[in-house]
Protein backbone atom coordinates (compact mmCIF):
# COMPACT_ATOMS: atom_id res chain seq x y z
CA UNK A 1 0.00 0.00 0.00
CA UNK A 2 1.01 3.47 -0.69
CA UNK A 3 1.14 5.90 1.94
CA UNK A 4 1.24 9.61 1.08
CA UNK A 5 1.42 12.22 4.06
CA UNK A 6 3.19 16.22 4.14
CA UNK A 7 3.96 14.75 8.13
CA UNK A 8 5.66 12.04 8.51
CA UNK A 9 6.11 11.67 12.44
CA UNK A 10 2.25 11.73 12.41
CA UNK A 11 2.26 9.40 9.74
CA UNK A 12 4.63 7.07 11.84
CA UNK A 13 3.29 7.64 15.24
CA UNK A 14 -0.06 5.99 13.75
CA UNK A 15 1.31 3.05 11.39
CA UNK A 16 2.21 -0.09 12.52
CA UNK A 17 5.35 -0.10 9.67
CA UNK A 18 8.07 2.48 8.92
CA UNK A 19 7.60 3.51 5.03
CA UNK A 20 10.81 4.39 3.40
CA UNK A 21 9.72 7.88 2.87
CA UNK A 22 10.75 9.57 -0.11
CA UNK A 23 10.23 13.25 -1.29
CA UNK A 24 8.14 13.78 -4.11
CA UNK A 25 5.77 16.32 -6.49
CA UNK A 26 2.29 15.79 -7.26
CA UNK A 27 3.23 15.77 -10.76
CA UNK A 28 5.22 12.89 -10.52
CA UNK A 29 2.13 10.84 -9.44
CA UNK A 30 -0.19 8.75 -11.51
CA UNK A 31 -2.98 10.73 -13.65
CA UNK A 32 -6.04 8.09 -11.53
CA UNK A 33 -4.60 9.17 -8.31
CA UNK A 34 -3.49 13.12 -8.82
CA UNK A 35 -5.91 15.02 -8.73
CA UNK A 36 -7.19 13.51 -5.45
CA UNK A 37 -4.00 14.48 -4.11
CA UNK A 38 -3.82 17.99 -5.36
CA UNK A 39 -7.29 18.36 -3.13
CA UNK A 40 -6.33 16.80 0.10
CA UNK A 41 -2.26 17.76 0.43
CA UNK A 42 -2.04 21.37 -0.31
CA UNK A 43 1.55 21.62 -0.10
CA UNK A 44 3.65 21.28 -4.10
CA UNK A 45 5.94 18.49 -2.45
CA UNK A 46 4.94 15.88 0.46
CA UNK A 47 5.75 12.12 1.01
CA UNK A 48 5.38 9.01 -0.42
CA UNK A 49 6.51 5.44 0.86
CA UNK A 50 5.01 2.13 0.76
CA UNK A 51 3.99 -0.48 3.62
CA UNK A 52 3.29 -3.73 3.28
CA UNK A 53 -0.29 -4.20 3.81
CA UNK A 54 -2.50 -7.46 2.36
CA UNK A 55 -6.20 -7.12 1.35
CA UNK A 56 -8.41 -3.61 -0.79
CA UNK A 57 -6.59 -1.00 0.00
CA UNK A 58 -3.93 0.51 -2.07
CA UNK A 59 -3.58 4.19 -1.19
CA UNK A 60 -3.29 5.99 2.35
CA UNK A 61 -3.56 9.64 2.43
CA UNK A 62 -2.37 10.99 6.11
CA UNK A 63 -2.79 14.44 7.47
CA UNK A 64 -2.11 15.55 10.45
CA UNK A 65 -4.69 18.14 10.23
CA UNK A 66 -7.05 18.35 6.65
CA UNK A 67 -8.38 22.15 5.73
CA UNK A 68 -11.55 19.99 4.60
CA UNK A 69 -13.28 17.27 4.93
CA UNK A 70 -11.85 13.89 3.35
CA UNK A 71 -15.05 12.44 3.17
CA UNK A 72 -16.72 15.32 0.89
CA UNK A 73 -13.44 15.42 -1.27
CA UNK A 74 -13.49 11.88 -2.41
CA UNK A 75 -17.17 12.10 -3.29
CA UNK A 76 -16.40 14.98 -5.22
CA UNK A 77 -13.27 13.65 -6.89
CA UNK A 78 -14.60 9.95 -7.36
CA UNK A 79 -17.70 12.06 -9.14
CA UNK A 80 -15.31 14.02 -11.42
CA UNK A 81 -12.92 11.27 -12.04
CA UNK A 82 -14.34 8.02 -13.37
CA UNK A 83 -10.45 6.28 -13.29
CA UNK A 84 -10.04 7.14 -9.49
CA UNK A 85 -9.01 3.75 -8.41
CA UNK A 86 -10.96 2.16 -5.46
CA UNK A 87 -9.15 1.19 -2.31
CA UNK A 88 -8.22 4.54 -1.01
CA UNK A 89 -8.14 5.37 2.42
CA UNK A 90 -7.85 9.03 4.15
CA UNK A 91 -7.31 9.56 7.37
CA UNK A 92 -7.03 12.58 9.66
CA UNK A 93 -5.45 13.56 12.87
CA UNK A 94 -8.04 16.78 13.02
CA UNK A 95 -9.31 19.15 10.58
CA UNK A 96 -11.98 21.63 9.61
CA UNK A 97 -15.37 21.26 8.32
CA UNK A 98 -16.04 17.86 9.05
CA UNK A 99 -19.45 16.57 9.63
CA UNK A 100 -21.87 13.93 10.66
CA UNK A 101 -24.96 12.88 9.59
CA UNK A 102 -26.95 15.07 7.31
CA UNK A 103 -24.26 17.71 7.22
CA UNK A 104 -24.51 17.83 11.25
CA UNK A 105 -21.20 19.15 12.63
CA UNK A 106 -18.53 17.02 13.70
CA UNK A 107 -15.83 17.75 16.14
CA UNK A 108 -12.42 16.85 15.41
CA UNK A 109 -9.74 16.28 17.95
CA UNK A 110 -6.32 14.75 17.97
CA UNK A 111 -6.21 11.25 19.14
CA UNK A 112 -9.20 10.36 17.35
CA UNK A 113 -9.52 8.74 14.04
CA UNK A 114 -11.55 10.43 11.00
CA UNK A 115 -11.00 7.58 8.28
CA UNK A 116 -12.91 8.23 4.81
CA UNK A 117 -12.87 5.33 2.57
CA UNK A 118 -12.95 5.15 -1.43
CA UNK A 119 -14.65 1.80 -2.70
CA UNK A 120 -14.98 0.68 -6.24
CA UNK A 121 -17.06 -1.97 -6.61
CA UNK A 122 -18.11 -2.14 -10.13
CA UNK A 123 -21.36 -4.91 -9.47
CA UNK A 124 -24.80 -5.55 -8.36
CA UNK A 125 -25.17 -5.50 -4.20
CA UNK A 126 -28.25 -6.02 -2.42
CA UNK A 127 -29.73 -3.92 -0.39
CA UNK A 128 -26.95 -1.77 -0.93
CA UNK A 129 -29.01 1.66 0.31
CA UNK A 130 -27.98 0.40 3.36
CA UNK A 131 -25.44 -2.05 3.06
CA UNK A 132 -22.61 0.23 3.26
CA UNK A 133 -23.85 1.90 6.89
CA UNK A 134 -23.82 -1.50 8.15
CA UNK A 135 -20.53 -2.13 6.73
CA UNK A 136 -19.28 0.65 8.41
CA UNK A 137 -21.11 0.68 11.80
CA UNK A 138 -20.04 -3.66 12.00
CA UNK A 139 -16.40 -2.95 10.92
CA UNK A 140 -16.40 -0.41 13.82
CA UNK A 141 -18.17 -2.65 16.46
CA UNK A 142 -15.94 -5.45 15.58
CA UNK A 143 -13.08 -3.48 16.08
CA UNK A 144 -14.01 -2.44 19.91
CA UNK A 145 -14.90 -5.52 20.71
CA UNK A 146 -11.17 -6.43 19.93
CA UNK A 147 -10.43 -4.12 22.79
CA UNK A 148 -10.52 -7.32 26.02
CA UNK A 149 -12.25 -4.63 28.42
CA UNK A 150 -14.75 -3.75 25.84
CA UNK A 151 -15.69 -6.83 24.14
CA UNK A 152 -19.50 -6.66 23.87
CA UNK A 153 -20.32 -2.80 25.46
CA UNK A 154 -20.79 -0.99 21.90
CA UNK A 155 -23.90 -1.19 20.30
CA UNK A 156 -25.66 0.66 17.55
CA UNK A 157 -28.30 3.26 17.67
CA UNK A 158 -30.11 3.94 14.71
CA UNK A 159 -29.35 4.09 11.87
CA UNK A 160 -25.88 5.33 12.36
CA UNK A 161 -24.39 6.00 15.93
CA UNK A 162 -22.09 3.58 17.63
CA UNK A 163 -23.32 3.57 21.62
CA UNK A 164 -21.29 2.68 24.79
CA UNK A 165 -23.20 3.13 27.88
CA UNK A 166 -25.78 5.30 26.50
CA UNK A 167 -23.15 7.23 25.23
CA UNK A 168 -22.36 8.11 21.79
CA UNK A 169 -18.28 7.58 20.35
CA UNK A 170 -18.96 6.92 16.66
CA UNK A 171 -20.84 8.15 13.70
CA UNK A 172 -20.24 6.43 10.40
CA UNK A 173 -21.35 7.95 6.82
CA UNK A 174 -21.93 6.13 3.60
CA UNK A 175 -22.58 7.61 -0.30
CA UNK A 176 -22.65 5.66 -3.21
CA UNK A 177 -23.12 6.00 -7.12
CA UNK A 178 -24.86 4.20 -9.35
CA UNK A 179 -25.09 3.40 -12.99
CA UNK A 180 -28.20 1.50 -13.62
CA UNK A 181 -27.96 -1.66 -11.04
CA UNK A 182 -24.37 -1.40 -10.76
CA UNK A 183 -22.46 0.03 -8.15
CA UNK A 184 -19.31 2.08 -9.23
CA UNK A 185 -18.51 3.31 -6.23
CA UNK A 186 -18.81 3.53 -2.93
CA UNK A 187 -17.69 6.41 -0.19
CA UNK A 188 -17.37 5.99 3.47
CA UNK A 189 -16.97 8.07 6.62
CA UNK A 190 -16.23 6.95 10.13
CA UNK A 191 -15.62 9.62 12.85
CA UNK A 192 -14.19 7.15 15.76
CA UNK A 193 -13.65 9.07 19.51
CA UNK A 194 -11.33 6.62 20.79
CA UNK A 195 -8.81 8.95 23.41
CA UNK A 196 -10.40 12.32 23.19
CA UNK A 197 -14.16 13.22 24.23
CA UNK A 198 -15.64 15.65 22.33
CA UNK A 199 -17.62 18.40 24.61
CA UNK A 200 -20.87 18.23 22.90
CA UNK A 201 -23.82 20.27 25.00
CA UNK A 202 -26.63 17.53 25.99
CA UNK A 203 -30.03 18.43 23.96
CA UNK A 204 -32.99 16.02 23.31
CA UNK A 205 -31.74 14.67 20.01
CA UNK A 206 -28.02 13.88 20.87
CA UNK A 207 -26.54 11.63 22.76
CA UNK A 208 -24.18 12.25 25.38
CA UNK A 209 -20.63 12.83 23.53
CA UNK A 210 -17.75 10.09 24.25
CA UNK A 211 -14.27 8.46 23.76
CA UNK A 212 -13.20 5.05 24.12
CA UNK A 213 -10.69 5.97 26.63
CA UNK A 214 -13.61 6.90 28.89
CA UNK A 215 -14.37 3.28 29.38
CA UNK A 216 -10.99 1.87 30.29
CA UNK A 217 -8.25 1.60 32.54
CA UNK A 218 -5.74 0.17 30.14
CA UNK A 219 -5.64 2.84 27.83
CA UNK A 220 -1.78 1.54 26.66
CA UNK A 221 -4.30 -1.20 24.90
CA UNK A 222 -7.01 1.39 23.48
CA UNK A 223 -4.67 3.55 21.43
CA UNK A 224 -5.60 5.64 17.80
CA UNK A 225 -2.70 3.44 16.56
CA UNK A 226 -3.91 0.10 17.87
CA UNK A 227 -7.64 1.12 16.60
CA UNK A 228 -6.89 1.97 13.91
CA UNK A 229 -4.51 -1.28 12.95
CA UNK A 230 -7.62 -3.08 14.11
CA UNK A 231 -9.89 -1.25 11.87
CA UNK A 232 -8.50 -1.42 8.42
CA UNK A 233 -8.32 -5.08 7.59
CA UNK A 234 -11.89 -5.28 9.27
CA UNK A 235 -13.23 -2.80 6.90
CA UNK A 236 -11.73 -4.92 4.32
CA UNK A 237 -12.74 -8.05 5.19
CA UNK A 238 -16.38 -6.74 5.99
CA UNK A 239 -16.40 -5.13 2.01
CA UNK A 240 -15.65 -8.50 1.10
CA UNK A 241 -18.45 -10.28 2.20
CA UNK A 242 -20.78 -7.44 0.76
CA UNK A 243 -19.19 -7.90 -2.84
CA UNK A 244 -19.95 -12.06 -2.00
CA UNK A 245 -23.64 -10.57 -1.33
CA UNK A 246 -23.26 -11.78 1.95
CA UNK A 247 -25.24 -8.59 3.41
CA UNK A 248 -27.36 -10.23 5.97
CA UNK A 249 -24.43 -11.85 7.41
CA UNK A 250 -23.69 -8.14 8.44
CA UNK A 251 -26.93 -7.64 9.08
CA UNK A 252 -27.63 -10.04 11.72
CA UNK A 253 -24.63 -8.44 13.44
CA UNK A 254 -26.28 -4.92 13.31
CA UNK A 255 -29.77 -6.00 14.61
CA UNK A 256 -28.14 -8.70 17.76
CA UNK A 257 -25.81 -5.38 18.43
CA UNK A 258 -28.85 -3.10 17.82
CA UNK A 259 -29.40 -0.45 20.64
CA UNK A 260 -32.96 0.19 20.34
CA UNK A 261 -34.93 -2.97 19.29
CA UNK A 262 -37.08 -4.18 22.17
CA UNK A 263 -37.16 -0.60 23.06
CA UNK A 264 -40.07 2.39 23.51
CA UNK A 265 -38.70 5.37 21.19
CA UNK A 266 -40.12 8.60 19.44
CA UNK A 267 -38.96 9.36 15.95
CA UNK A 268 -38.48 12.56 14.72
CA UNK A 269 -38.10 13.92 11.45
CA UNK A 270 -34.58 14.69 10.46
CA UNK A 271 -34.26 18.73 10.75
CA UNK A 272 -32.80 20.97 13.00
CA UNK A 273 -33.78 20.40 17.03
CA UNK A 274 -35.87 23.37 16.89
CA UNK A 275 -37.80 22.60 13.82
CA UNK A 276 -38.00 18.48 14.56
CA UNK A 277 -41.47 17.35 14.65
CA UNK A 278 -42.55 13.94 15.95
CA UNK A 279 -43.30 11.56 12.94
CA UNK A 280 -43.85 7.75 14.75
CA UNK A 281 -43.40 6.40 18.58
CA UNK A 282 -43.94 3.01 19.90
CA UNK A 283 -41.76 -0.18 20.39
CA UNK A 284 -39.01 -1.16 17.87
CA UNK A 285 -39.37 -4.89 16.84
CA UNK A 286 -36.67 -5.32 14.11
CA UNK A 287 -34.64 -3.57 11.87
CA UNK A 288 -35.35 -4.62 7.92
CA UNK A 289 -32.63 -5.27 5.17
CA UNK A 290 -32.60 -1.87 3.88
CA UNK A 291 -32.48 -0.47 7.45
CA UNK A 292 -35.82 0.01 7.80
CA UNK A 293 -36.99 0.38 11.19
CA UNK A 294 -39.79 -1.39 12.62
CA UNK A 295 -42.46 -0.25 14.67
CA UNK A 296 -45.22 -1.99 16.64
CA UNK A 297 -48.55 -1.21 15.41
CA UNK A 298 -47.20 0.77 12.50
CA UNK A 299 -47.68 -0.82 8.95
CA UNK A 300 -44.84 0.93 7.04
CA UNK A 301 -41.17 0.47 8.17
CA UNK A 302 -39.84 4.35 9.09
CA UNK A 303 -36.86 4.97 6.43
CA UNK A 304 -35.69 8.19 7.99
CA UNK A 305 -35.56 10.10 11.52
CA UNK A 306 -33.67 11.10 14.70
CA UNK A 307 -34.57 8.45 17.13
CA UNK A 308 -34.63 9.18 21.07
CA UNK A 309 -35.19 6.28 23.48
CA UNK A 310 -38.17 7.00 25.47
CA UNK A 311 -36.58 7.04 29.17
CA UNK A 312 -33.76 9.56 28.07
CA UNK A 313 -36.29 12.02 26.77
CA UNK A 314 -35.68 15.30 29.06
CA UNK A 315 -38.98 16.55 29.25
Amino acid sequence: MLVYTDNTDYAEGILDQKPNWRNIGQKSLNKNIKSLAEKLIKNNTFFMGEINRQGNWKHFFILEFALTSQYDTLIKISQSEPELPGGILCLAGSGKYFHGFKNRPWETLPGNIHLSAYLSPNQEIEYFAGGFIILSAVSVIQTIDSIKELTGRASIKWVNDIIIDSKKVCGVLAHTHTMGDIITGAVLGIGLNVETTPQIPPSRLNQVAASLFDFVAEKNYCSEKIILDRLVPILDDNYQQLLKNKHSNLLNIYQDRSYVIGKKVRVFTDTSIEQSEEIAKGKVTGIGDNLGLLIEGLDHPITSGRIVIEDQINH
